[in-house]
C-alpha cells in the first residue's frame, strides 16, 4: 500500500534524507516541503565515509561531479597541536575509502536537480506537526526553544568565528583541525576556496582575540580571506526523544542534534537517524529502541569529541584549563561503560591500526571504527590515562 513520506527542510538533513527515502522507498510516495527562500549556511563542510557511498548508491553521484559542487577528496583528518605533548597526527581513512568536502549550498541545489524528477518538491514553508503524511522527517533547522533537549554539560564551544580565502584549487586533501589557544581551528580546503573556522567559547576568549589568533594561522597557509566573517554562537544539545508519535515523526539535522564539528559526525548521525526512521516504518524496529540507539549513539559522539579535551593541547590557557577538566570529567564518567572498556582493551593490545577493521568483538564506539579509536588514542597520547582508568 503506498504511503506518504513528508520530509521538511531544505538543508543537508533534508536533502541527504530524500536521497535516502526514494531510495529504500520506491513504492511509497516522497514529497519534499522547503522554503527556498529561507538562506542556508554557505560554509564548506566534511563528511566521513557514508556520504559518498550514499549518494552514489541513491543518484548515482561519482567522484567526477564533486568538483561541481566545489568538492574535494577527503583522505582524514590532520591534527595539530593536540595531546599532553602538543603532537601532530593524521587520522586517516583506511584505503579505499574517502570521504568529502564541498559547498554545503551547492551540494544542496545539485541534488535537488537531481532529485526533482523522484520526489514531489513543494517550495512552501510548512509546520511539520500539521503535515499530511503518514510518516514526517523534520530537517527544519535548529529549534526555538530546548526543552525537549538534554544540553551538553561536557562540551567546551559555544561560537564560532568562520572566514573565506579564496583559491583555485584545493591546498590539501584532509580536514585541518587545529588546536589554538582558545579553542580549535577547523580548514576545510574546497575547489575554489579555503575555510577557515574558529571554534571557541564565547565567555571565556574575546573575538578579538579569536581574530588575533586566527589571522596568525591565516599568515601561515600564506592565503587572503575575502567577505565578512560569518560570526556564529550555539548550543550543543539533542533531543530527549528523537523519534515522536509512535514513531511517526523523525527528527535529524539541528531539529534533532547540534555537537560540535570536531569529528565531523553531523552526516554520519544523519545517516544513522534515516536508517533507524527506514527500520521504524519497515516495522523492524520500535520506535522505543530507535531512542534508546539514538541516545546511546549522541552520548558517545560527545565522548569522541570530549576525549580530545581531556587530552589537553600544546597551549596553556583559561579555555584549555576550562575544557581538560571537561574532558576529563567525561573519560571518567565513560569507563564505566563495559563497551567503552572492552573497546580500550580491543585497540590497547592490536600492534598496528591495519588490524583494527578486522579486529572481533568491537568494531565500532559511537562514531569511530576501531581503526579511529586506535589512531586517536595514540595521537592524543591518551594511552596512560585510559590505562588508570580501564584496568586490563
Amino acid at each position: 500500500m503506498t504511503k506518504r513520506i513528508a520530509i521538511v527542510g531544505k538543508g543537508t538533513a533534508g536533502v541527504t534524507a530524500a536521497v535516502h527515502f526514494q531510495r529504500f522507498f520506491p513504492e511509497h510516495e516522497i514529497v519534499w516541503y522547503f522554503d527556498s527562500s529561507v538562506p542556508t549556511q554557505s560554509v564548506g563542510e566534511g563528511s566521513t565515509l557514508e556520504l559518498p557511498k550514499n549518494l552514489w548508491n541513491g543518484v548515482g553521484f561519482s567522484n567526477t561531479e564533486l568538483k561541481n559542487v566545489n568538492g574535494s577528496y577527503k583522505t582524514g583528518v590532520y591534527k595539530v597541536n593536540w595531546g599532553p605533548k602538543g603532537e601532530n597526527f593524521y587520522s586517516e581513512f583506511p584505503p579505499p575509502n574517502i570521504g568529502y568536502h564541498f559547498s554545503a549550498v551547492e551540494l544542496q541545489s545539485y541534488l535537488l536537480e537531481k532529485l526533482k524528477d523522484r520526489v514531489t518538491v513543494v517550495d512552501q514553508n510548512v509546520d511539520y506537526k500539521k503535515v499530511d503524511a503518514d510518516f514526517v522527517f523534520n530537517a527544519s533547522g535548529t529549534p526555538k526553544t530546548f526543552e525537549n533537549f538534554y544540553k551538553s554539560e561536557y562540551i567546551p564551544l559555544n561560537a564560532a568565528y568562520v572566514v573565506q580565502c579564496p583559491q583555485d584549487r584545493p591546498l590539501f586533501d584532509y580536514t585541518l583541525a587545529n588546536a589554538r589557544k582558545h579553542g580549535w581551528v577547523f580548514g576545510i580546503p574546497l575547489q575554489n576556496r579555503l575555510s577557515f573556522g574558529y571554534m571557541y567559547n564565547k565567555d571565556i576568549s574575546s573575538e578579538e582575540e579569536i581574530r588575533e589568533d586566527l589571522q596568525d594561522l591565516i599568515d601561515q597557509y600564506k592565503v587572503k580571506p575575502e567577505g565578512e566573517p560569518n560570526k556564529l554562537t550555539f548550543n550543543n544539545y539533542y533531543r530527549k526523544e528523537n523519534f515522536e508519535s509512535g514513531g511517526r515523526v523523525a527528527h535529524s539535522g539541528n531539529a534533532s542534534f547540534f555537537l560540535e564539528p570536531l569529528e565531523a559526525t553531523s552526516i554520519g548521525t544523519m545517516d544513522r537517524i534515516q536508517r533507524m526512521a527506514f527500520d521504524i516504518w519497515s516495522g523492524n524496529k520500535s520506535h522505543q529502541q530507535a531512542n534508546e540507539e539514538y541516545l546511546n549513539f549522541l552520548n558517545r559522539t560527545e565522548l569522541v569529541i570530549m576525549m580530545h579535551y581531556a587530552a589537553g593541547s600544546a597551549h596553556k590557557s583559561d579555555f584549555w584549563d576550562y575544557a581538560q577538566e571537561r574532558g576529563e570529567k567525561k573519560l571518567k564518567e565513560a569507563s564505566k561503560d563495559p563497551d567503552f572498556r572492552n573497546m580500550y582493551k580491543l585497540v590497547r593490545q592490536l600492534p598496528s591500526m591495519n588490524l583494527a577493521p578486522v579486529a572481533p568483538n568491537f568494531p565500532e564506539y559511537g562514531p569511530w571504527w576501531a581503526g579511529a579509536f586506535y589512531q586517536n588514542i595514540k595521537g592524543l597520547g591518551l594511552e596512560k590515562t585510559l590505562d588508570k582508568l580501564v584496568r586490563f
